[in-house]
């Protein structure tokens, strides 16, 4: 009787011991799911914010025009088009993580290889539209196709591709297009300029607005950030992470803005001065301040050191990345931190934010329309109209891109494309990868569970190409 008294009270408490351990497993499943959420949001609130950067960028009356924001210019320029390049590294880590963590490698290559293809097919063919925006999806998506083989490299060497990049490809990028005589090769890149395959390639990788050689260091930055994220989320130092993450990338930009300021009144204005004996100071410092065509404006030392955007030079890579890092870290705590009706108050700009393609491509087809009524105007317009540039079309491109961020949160549906790019990849990674059809998808398997917790953030996953 002893005997038996005692199986039933071990009995008892092994069930009682299996049902603790079950509550806490669906604890800290819950836990998790709340954490990766907020972790998703911000990197939408990134997003987003560099899609609006990127409206202002491509819509704020240039220099020289009346209405004309130095101030703005100088946060947007440059910055806006680096921090999506980041964000799209790290995005491609989300993207192949559940990939890899299954041991499906060869999926998570066929997958990138997809999406990458996909993005090039859409940029060449929105290209296609007049406008005075230069489509930059043909340059990303290749350097989405020269990541994979950097999908299961660790962090620590990511970063050391892309320092060596940072360095060699400015001074291989300025000479190739001294020795070319080129200042700029390729703009957005269509349909119609494959037929010389061989400026085409150059273009894209070297000599084009937003070459690989540059957007590579983005992305494999946005790579090693999101590895370490990670990392950081599993030994529950994630804060201390995005802290440090945020002290750095500030660093980072003071360092190229102090460094190539003081490079260019030691060096570099003296050596303009010379070369252009009539210029003014204003025109040097126009100049110097960019924008530039996607390459250091010399092959010179000094104008390889400087951080004029839009050049890809050593500096203007650090600056862009710093302010970058910034942005993310900032926002991933941002989203830690808000309330959940405040997130539900902004999902509408977390689904724009989680819709880039849809929202880049509507942007653009809208600029391009103006464009199109521009030239038709008859009598054409004596002053700037103000559904062209400025504050106010800005404006009215910003509450278009949250306004299809509402309708997609209300839907609780992904962008058209985003989902397309998405169901596309993920049939190559089935059929090529060796994915079995049984159980979720990779992506979804995490995102099931945080549906239930969180109805208004149903659709907080992930899913820029």
């Amino acid at each position: 009787m002893p005997d038996e008294l005692n199986t039933i009270a071990a009995t008892t408490a092994e069930a009682r011991t299996a049902g603790e351990r079950r509550a806490q497993s669906r604890t800290n499943e819950k836990l998790g799911s709340r954490g990766e959420i907020t972790r998703m949001v911000g990197v939408d609130f990134a997003r987003f914010l560099a899609i609006i950067g990127m409206f202002c960028a491509h819509l704020m009356t240039p220099r020289g025009q009346p209405g004309h924001m130095p101030w703005l210019t100088s946060v947007v320029e440059g910055n806006a088009s680096t921090l999506f390049a980041v964000v799209g590294g790290v995005s491609v880590v989300f993207a192949t993580r559940s990939y890899l963590e299954r041991g499906y490698v060869a999926a998570a290559r066929w997958a990138m290889l997809a999406r990458g293809l996909l993005v090039i097919l859409i940029g060449m063919t929105l290209a296609l539209a007049p406008g005075n925006v230069v489509v930059v999806l043909v340059y990303f998506g290749v350097a989405m196709l020269c990541t994979i083989p950097f999908l299961r490299i660790a962090p620590k060497w990511l970063l050391v591709s892309a320092s060596i990049l940072a360095l060699v490809g400015p001074i291989a990028n300025a000479n190739l297009r001294a020795v070319l005589g080129v200042m700029n090769e390729g703009g957005g890149i269509d349909w119609t300029q494959w037929g010389d395959p061989t400026v085409a390639l150059r273009a894209v990788f070297l000599t084009g607005t937003y070459p690989v050689v540059t957007w590579l260091v983005y992305l494999l930055v946005g790579m090693a950030f999101a590895k370490r994220l990670v990392a950081a989320v599993g030994t529950a130092t994630e804060l201390r992470f995005l802290g440090r993450t945020a002290g750095l990338g500030a660093l980072l930009a003071a360092f190229a803005l102090v460094t190539s300021s003081l490079i260019f009144e030691a060096f570099g204005r003296s050596s303009m001065v010379a070369a252009m004996p009539g210029a003014s100071t204003d025109m040097m410092d126009t100049v110097v301040e960019g924008p530039g065509f996607g390459a250091p404006f010399s092959p010179a030392s000094w104008a390889l050191a400087l951080q004029t955007p839009h050049t890809g030079a050593t500096l203007d890579i650090v600056r862009g990345v710093g302010i970058a890092l910034v942005v993310i870290a900032t926002m991933l705590l941002l989203a830690r931190a808000l309330p959940k009706p405040v997130l539900r108050i902004l999902e509408p700009v977390r689904a724009a934010g989680a819709a880039p393609l849809t929202v880049y491509v509507l942007h653009v087809l809208a600029a391009s329309a103006a464009v199109n009524v521009l030239l038709m105007a008859t009598p054409p317009p004596t002053t700037i109209p103000w559904w062209y540039l400025g504050p106010a079309i800005v404006a009215c491109h910003v509450l278009g891109a949250v306004a299809v961020g509402a309708l997609l949160a209300a839907l609780k549906r992904r962008g058209p494309l985003e989902a397309c790019v998405s169901g596309l990849s993920g049939a190559a990674a089935r059929s090529f990868g060796g994915v079995t059809a049984a159980g979720p998808h990779p992506q979804q398997t995490g995102e099931r569970a945080a549906r239930k917790d969180s109805s208004s953030l149903a659709s907080s996953r992930d899913t820029s190409t």
